[in-house]
């Protein structure tokens, strides 16, 4: 239906569809005459030269900047280049006579030094402007191949829940931390039940987890835990101020340059000699026990247990301990008294060792440099 047609019953439609067609008839007629009375100032010479360069340029420069992304980068780009030629018409009107006179005289006097050096200075903001092109182009080409491999958001309510205190690793992560002086922090820490545990055994230990509603048993209990990320965390703690680290939750879906930086930071905030015990499921359980959406959307898995030596080991760790346990999966072997036994339990042992077995291990590794 057409703005300025009324609605065919005349009832409420018709009054709004009116009144927009109005506002839009004001508008446009507002937008005329201002089109107007600019042509007829320009004309009758009221606008000095250069005043709308210079107006658009102040408002460019002090007007909030509203877009976002591309469109940010060039709109301040557009102000580079609008600056980066320089003018060396210097204004001689004057209220006095004699004044023009003499700004037109040195202007004219000086125009021959001022035409050198302006050609030096306009020669290299064009330099300038012209890389911050080049530069513009090469970020935007990185955005859109960083957008065109991102992976969806896991959502938070689909990420599994990670128990700590009443879990089968527990007593080992307190056993690998009793004597630790210096200050421990147990990431994703849920409930906050292997942070008690750690304190029961004298240790100095606190807990930090993303999720606040997993915190809330821990802060009803009174326990020294925080709503803070892992990586947010480790990034705002200085260097050598921990004692012991606890990894667990989310590291076996880090994004592989997160988890690199979580190892970097590992490394630093703990003290030499310090402790770090990291579990995690293993990668045929996570790709067994795992919904096939947090599969898919998971923006990483598990790594095996030797991955993580071999990184701990190139950033300065020892790892003095493996502990498998969890599920045992595993098939029982055939006796040998049945028909093709061995046949039979080589492919068991087969299948024990690329699919079954321990669901989930620990890694204890000692901070040697």
């Amino acid at each position: 239906m057409s703005p300025d047609v009324p609605a065919p019953d005349g009832g409420p439609d018709a009054d709004v569809t009116s009144d927009v067609a109005d506002r839009i008839r004001y508008l446009d007629e507002v937008m005329a005459e201002i089109d107007a009375e600019v042509r007829r100032r320009r004309a009758s010479g009221d606008l000095p030269a250069g005043l709308e360069q210079e107006l658009d340029e102040l408002f460019l420069e002090f007007s909030p900047v509203g877009l976002q992304g591309r469109a940010r980068l060039r709109e301040t780009l557009s102000l580079v280049d609008g600056s980066a030629y320089v003018d060396i018409a210097v204004p001689t009107s004057s209220n006095k006579a004699v004044g023009s006179y003499v700004k037109r005289a040195i202007r004219k006097g000086l125009g021959w030094y001022m035409n050198f050096v302006v050609a030096q200075i306009v020669k290299f903001a064009w330099s300038v402007s012209r890389m911050f092109h080049v530069v513009v182009d090469h970020i935007e080409d990185l955005e859109a191949t960083v957008e065109a491999n991102r992976s969806p958001d896991l959502p938070s309510g689909l990420v599994p829940a990670t128990p700590t205190g009443s879990t089968w690793w527990a007593p080992a992560a307190v056993d690998a931390l009793v004597g630790v002086s210096d200050r421990v922090v147990v990431g994703d820490c849920g409930d906050g039940s292997l942070v008690e545990a750690l304190t029961a055994a004298g240790v100095d230990a606190y807990g930090i987890d993303p999720s606040d509603i997993a915190l809330e048993p821990a802060l009803d209990r009174g326990a020294d835990v925080r709503a803070e990320p892992v990586l947010g965390h480790l990034a705002v703690v200085s260097d050598e101020a921990l004692g012991g680290i606890v990894l667990t939750g989310s590291v076996q879906w880090l994004r592989p340059n997160e988890r690199v930086r979580l190892l970097d930071l590992a490394s630093t905030r703990l003290v030499v000699d310090g402790i770090l015990v990291l579990h995690s499921s293993s990668p045929a359980a996570w790709a067994a026990t795992a919904s096939p959406v947090v599969r898919d959307l998971a923006p990483g898995q598990p790594l095996h247990p030797e991955t993580w030596a071999h990184l701990l080991r190139s950033r300065g760790f020892t790892v003095t301990a493996t502990i498998f346990g969890g599920d045992d999966r595993q098939l029982a072997r055939v006796g040998a008294g049945a028909a093709d036994a061995a046949e039979v339990n080589a492919a068991i042992d087969a299948i024990n060792d690329l699919l079954l077995g321990p669901t989930e291990y620990l890694v204890v590794a000692t901070r040697e440099r």
